[in-house]
């Protein structure tokens, strides 16, 4: 990284260690863990403030009275435990599908034991192209299925509908998905015309 700077670096790396996992009560009694309190799993994705947002909704919605009634605190900590552990999946996702076996660090996570639920979501959609999201969680379908294709997760099926369209029908929508897509590139910047409007770095 250090090779690949366009000036002299402004101070050494620091490396940061984690570790990652949760807590097995979000809420225990009186107490509420929300954000890094409640537990961490990795910073490229960045979900900690959607975590502590989320926690936080979660906790209005189910405010308890003085009594702290027990069912109130058993379906917080419910859903709290299936949103880390469907992000978790996620997370996992990008690694466990790797292609790399340059390093032992990619051979590793490439053969690494996964949660089931992972399992059967990437049989599933190695199967017939299918992935379903739980309305609770956070990443959209759209991000699932973006990185099982992107990580080469190919299906080999796919839905039979598909089949009672005409030809030409399937490549008009796929025409018009793709106009939509590339819409949306040309309005958008480049990475360097961005950085460089919005938060280019001070050299002087």
């Amino acid at each position: 990284m250090l090779a690949n700077l366009d000036g002299k670096a402004l101070a050494d790396p620091r490396p940061l260690r984690f570790v990652t996992g949760k807590r097995k009560k979000f809420w225990n009694r009186n107490v509420v863990a929300i954000g890094l309190a409640s537990g961490f799993m990795e910073p490229l994705e960045s979900t900690s403030i959607y975590l502590i947002q989320s926690g936080i909704a979660r906790l209005i919605n189910l405010f308890p009275e003085r009594d702290f009634s027990p069912v109130l605190i058993d379906r917080y900590n419910a859903q709290a435990h299936f949103e880390f552990d469907r992000i978790r999946d996620f997370l996992i996702l990008h690694y466990v599908a790797t292609e790399r076996t340059d390093t032992p660090f990619w051979n590793h996570c490439g053969n690494m034991e996964i949660p089931e639920e992972l399992k059967d979501n990437m049989r599933l959609f190695r199967d017939s192209g299918r992935f379903y999201r739980n309305a609770e969680e956070m990443f959209a379908l759209t991000s699932w299925v973006q990185v099982m294709i992107g990580q080469h997760v190919q299906p080999r099926g796919y839905h039979p509908l598909v089949d009672q369209l005409p030809i030409d029908k399937l490549r008009e929508f796929m025409a018009s998905v793709k106009g939509v897509i590339a819409n949306c590139v040309d309005a958008m910047p480049t990475h360097a015309a961005f950085i460089a409007r919005h938060c280019a770095a001070d050299l002087g």
